[in-house]
């Protein structure tokens, strides 16, 4: 983030602003001491016009895309989609990966629970 940031001649305080957080918490997002709430990579990869998977590291490679709106029911729909083709339980993926299964299932049928997703993990 801090690359794209100074590429744009952007200071902490002019990202905190259009994130609206305060710069500290934005200031530790950028040195990952603090997990960002994907609502606010959303934001950022519209405003910096890149994907998502840019943005989060898992691609080296920059591609502009169409802005971006997070559709949190479709990633809810997505979520018991997968692990019914993958055969499992909720009890048994919860258990894979870490996490109670009540808190899991509020993923799949709660959107409101994916903002906060990145506090469980």
């Amino acid at each position: 983030m801090a690359t794209l940031r100074h590429k744009n001649n952007l200071k902490q305080k002019d990202v905190a602003r259009l994130l609206n957080v305060k710069e500290n918490t934005y200031s530790k997002w950028e040195k990952c001491s603090n997990d960002i709430p994907l609502e606010k990579v959303n934001i950022l990869a519209n405003y910096y016009d890149v994907n998502l998977d840019y943005l989060l590291g898992i691609s080296n490679k920059i591609e502009h895309s169409e802005k971006l709106k997070i559709d949190y029911k479709k990633i809810c729909e997505r979520l018991l989609e997968l692990r019914k083709d993958n055969h499992l339980t909720q009890a048994k993926l919860s258990d894979k990966i870490g996490f109670f299964q009540t808190t899991y299932s509020s993923f799949e049928t709660e959107a409101r629970a994916l903002l906060h997703i990145n506090y469980y993990i």
